[in-house]
């Protein structure tokens, strides 16, 4: 039982963290409608700084969001090196499926 439990916390820990899939990166430009209206990124630009914005607009040049204090961000897309969409429901969800079956598939 203490094996399950570190195993667990393990899973857990894990699909917290790999919840994020790239939408956009150096090798892979940002293109027009990869962008989904009211949801949340990571947007990190070319400064190493990285904005977590929920997207309430975006035009041509510019990206346009909501950051969690409630502030207006607007991005320039050149300015963009990378955006990570962010998946938290998905990755629990599968490590919840991988630690039922473990408990139910026998070995």
């Amino acid at each position: 039982m203490k094996n399950f439990f570190k195993f667990l916390c393990l899973m857990i820990t894990l699909s917290l963290t790999s919840c994020r899939s790239i939408v956009s990166n150096p090798g892979k430009p940002l293109k027009d409608n990869s962008l989904a209206l009211n949801h949340k990124y990571d947007v990190q630009d070319f400064t190493a700084k990285i904005h977590k914005i929920k997207i309430t607009s975006v035009d041509g040049n510019n990206i346009y969001g909501i950051s969690k204090k409630g502030e207006t961000i607007s991005i320039d897309k050149k300015q963009i090196r990378e955006v990570k969409k962010v998946k938290v429901v998905s990755s629990i969800v599968v490590g919840i499926m991988a630690i039922a079956a473990v408990i139910f598939v026998p070995i």
